[in-house]
């Protein structure tokens, strides 16, 4: 087997590995800061063990990132708590849109008019969400899911900054998001087999040895190819919930999921092409390209620990 098509097979076990978080989240009940920090908990230690190391490196861009990477941990679980986990990860991955807006902030200058139709594409992919969701709770978990989006735009936006370190803010934010919860914790110990169970397995499976596969695939293939394999996740994740769970996803949530995804696809292609014609590409535009929200810089991945 070819270096690319080993680096291809771990992205697209990471891609099924991430899409199981929808399903467990559901089948374990409580608090959802009490979920996060209990699976954040296992995930920091399958981390040290993995890098033979407990030590993390601090400055502002990594304790940034670290705090944006734990808030899209946390508005991810509770909106999988109020609305379909295929509304959540789908309305999650419009975070490279809100990448795409804070880079032409930065940059001070309007997105070109594929940008604009990428971005536009995806805000009326979201609307259609809502169009399904006539219950409170629901509209609310959509617009939690969004706020996963927005704050998971600034975690990988900070990690392609040159002073940025995405395992010591992914090592970080598993620790601090550990320490939120202890007052919430009480409801782990009441959880039952079932429950415990995919919470194990929430924090080794689909968080640590995702970032396993992902750390080594990212090295072997392009970033394009690791952007749209990882899409898989977002199709998968709703696939898990149906069979395992019975949840359906709406007509228009469906529409909206296709227009969004396309939305992204679009976007991967559009980059691959300007990097292939020769423009020269800085981190930070990598880090707007790669519609997947993982690195692009093949050397120290940002861990999409959100699921």
């Amino acid at each position: 087997m070819s270096e690319k098509n080993k680096g291809n097979l771990y992205i697209l076990l990471t891609a099924l590995l991430w899409s199981t978080g929808g399903v467990l989240i559901k089948f374990i009940p409580g608090n959802a800061v009490a979920i996060n920090g209990a699976r954040s908990l296992v995930a920091f230690l399958f981390f040290c063990i993995y890098r033979k190391s407990v030590r993390i490196k601090l400055n502002g861009v990594i304790f940034g990132a670290a705090v944006c990477l734990v808030m899209t941990n946390l508005l991810y679980v509770t909106a999988n708590k109020m609305t379909t986990a295929a509304n959540a990860i789908v309305l999650q991955y419009t975070a490279p849109i809100f990448v795409l807006l804070w880079d032409c902030l930065r940059r001070k200058r309007p997105p070109s008019r594929q940008q604009s139709l990428v971005v536009v594409m995806a805000f009326a992919g979201m609307v259609l969400f809502f169009l399904d969701q006539l219950d409170g709770g629901q509209i609310l978990g959509n617009l939690i899911a969004i706020g996963a989006g927005f704050c998971f735009s600034g975690v990988f936006f900070l990690n392609s900054l040159p002073q940025a370190s995405s395992q010591d803010s992914s090592a970080a934010a598993f620790l601090l998001s550990f320490v939120i919860s202890i007052p919430f914790l009480g409801d782990v110990w009441k959880l039952d087999g079932t429950g415990w169970a995919a919470l194990l397995a929430l924090g080794v499976f689909q968080v640590g040895l995702a970032y396993v596969f992902f750390a080594k695939g990212v090295k072997l293939t392009s970033p394009v190819s690791a952007s749209l394999i990882g899409l898989l996740e977002a199709v998968l994740n709703p696939v898990w919930v149906f069979l395992f769970y019975g949840e359906k996803m709406g007509r228009f949530a469906l529409i909206g999921a296709g227009i969004i995804l396309l939305a992204l696809v679009w976007n991967t292609l559009a980059g691959n092409r300007e990097n292939t014609a020769g423009e020269d590409t800085t981190k930070e535009d990598m880090a707007v390209e790669n519609i997947a929200g993982k690195s692009s810089d093949g050397k120290e991945p940002v861990l999409e620990e959100t699921r």
